[in-house]
């Protein structure tokens, strides 16, 4: 989560440098950057962030049923126009030839 951090804050440093940013996480990453004991490389990350005007806040969750309520209140009801198909009516006359030819059809339409 750090390092996407640090990546994101490299790619957009001029934002970074203008703008106070929020960061949520279910993490707990401000304490983790916090601590004295951390390894070389995470050190060298929190030198980095540190020149940003970065806050670490917590992501609330939301309850199941609240989602369950928002999605069916939200859901639009559109009844779709069901179409019965009529079929078409195919004619002959019951004549052929050896050459196979010479047939009379209709195709009545409904």
């Amino acid at each position: 989560m750090t390092l996407a951090l640090v990546i994101t804050a490299r790619k957009l440093r001029p934002y970074f440098l203008s703008y106070p940013v929020g960061v949520r996480t279910n993490t707990p990453l401000k304490k983790v950057l916090g601590k004295p004991k951390a390894s070389g490389r995470l050190v060298k990350w929190v030198i980095e962030l540190s020149e940003y005007d970065i806050s670490y806040l917590p992501r609330t969750t939301i309850k199941a049923q609240a989602l369950a309520d928002f999605i069916s209140e939200m859901t639009e009801t559109t009844q779709e126009e069901v179409f019965k198909e009529k079929p078409w009516l195919l004619h002959v006359d019951n004549s052929s030839t050896a050459q196979g030819s010479g047939a009379g059809i209709v195709l009545t339409p409904p």
